[in-house]
């Protein structure tokens, strides 16, 4: 009898998850393309996938931002335009996502069967500019509308696929989408009722105002130029703009937006990020394949980036996973999400954790090569 009941409980499992298998199907902001300006670089709509909850996560929402870094000038907006981060003319009817966004219970289970969207990324600058006129570059024009997007994208949930109807919302987004996190989690928080729980998962988003292993400023310059050109001002933090009044670029980092941050918010990130370590500190190896001062900044690297998480570390409300594995986003894949482990325990668990009770939850891994766990050491 126990042997059936087992088998009769698999059963009843697998057909739940059967229930919300499936593929997410693309929406495009057709409407608020023409009424509003929610445009991608090129100027065609801008968009998301949606994949509808199931039985208890059917008032529940996951609102995933894409990644794919940014574009630092308009000669690369341009480029970028052409592509499908730049345009909604490569998007597919459907896609499927792993990880924090899979509907398997195996891999992902307290969330898999919530309502997914993943808000694709076609501005450059996540999702933070908002100039109105186009900007003609070699004779072609292009937008920097990101903030539209983000607000139709919004409406449209709200008006169309019954997100009126919330109870529980995570904000998420891994790379340029987990910066993005940082910067409009308490935007998202102003347009839902107070009544619908909100909480943030920034994945891989912290990327640190740092000099690259040499000395030379690269990251910051970059940064402020995309924010110049992208008019990003009104599409930040507005507390966060307030308080640092002739240096508001600052804004368009984690380490200085965060302490302005009102939304419950977990950091995820590698203290060893491999995008950061190449784009930001530029280095081009790792660990035991650098020379001896490379070497050296590749294992300050943790140091700076725990230096520079001290507004998470000091907050009461935030949650922390900090690892030591060599990678760039942990929440996207299966092996990273319910695979590898700090203190052991899972991505997933360690954020469950935080998520299901109130206050702070901080974990840290010990230094670059000690994790077993970790893919690439």
């Amino acid at each position: 009898m126990a042997s059936n009941s087992l088998k009769m409980h698999g059963f009843i499992l697998a057909a739940l998850v059967g229930l919300v298998a499936g593929e997410a199907k693309l929406s495009l902001l057709t409407d608020a393309a023409k009424t509003e300006g929610a445009i991608c670089l090129d100027g065609t709509p801008g968009g998301y996938y949606y994949r509808q909850g199931m039985n208890s996560g059917a008032s529940n929402w996951i609102i995933h931002q894409e990644g794919g870094g940014w574009c630092y000038n308009e000669d690369l907006c341009l480029e970028r335009s052409k592509t499908s981060l730049g345009s909604s003319t490569f998007w597919g009817p459907t896609a499927s996502f792993n990880g924090f966004l899979s509907d398997e219970a195996m891999y992902n289970p307290q969330f898999y069967n919530w309502n997914v969207v993943y808000l694709k990324y076609c501005d450059g600058a996540s999702f933070s500019g908002n100039k109105s006129d186009g900007v003609v570059v070699n004779g072609t024009t292009i937008h920097f509308r990101g903030k539209r997007i983000l607000k139709a994208a919004l409406d449209d949930l709200w008006n169309s696929k019954g997100m009126k109807n919330a109870k529980e919302v995570i904000l998420t987004g891994c790379s340029a989408g987990g910066l993005a996190t940082y910067l409009h989690a308490d935007y998202v928080r102003s347009y839902l009722p107070s009544a619908v729980s909100l909480k943030a998962l920034a994945d891989a988003g912290y990327f640190l105002d740092l000099k690259n292993w040499d000395g030379h400023p690269h990251i910051r310059p970059q940064y402020q130029y995309i924010f110049k050109m992208q008019n990003c001002t009104g599409g930040v933090n507005q507390d966060c703009i307030a308080a640092n009044k002739g240096e508001e670029w600052k804004c368009f980092f984690a380490q200085y937006t965060f302490p302005h941050i009102k939304t419950a918010m977990f950091q995820l990130n590698s203290a060893y990020d491999t995008w950061q370590l190449h784009n930001i500190l530029q280095l081009e190896c790792y660990g035991p394949n650098c020379t001896f001062l490379e070497k050296a900044a590749f294992l300050a690297y943790r140091n700076n980036f725990l230096n520079a998480s001290k507004p998470v570390i000091e907050s009461f409300t935030s949650g922390m996973l900090i690892t030591s594995c060599l990678e760039h986003c942990l929440s996207m894949s299966d092996e990273l999400w319910n695979g590898m482990k700090v203190n052991n325990m899972t991505v997933t668990e360690t954020f469950s954790q935080w998520y299901n009770q109130e206050g702070a939850l901080h974990e840290v891994d010990c230094p670059w090569p000690c994790n077993k766990f970790c893919p690439k050491t």
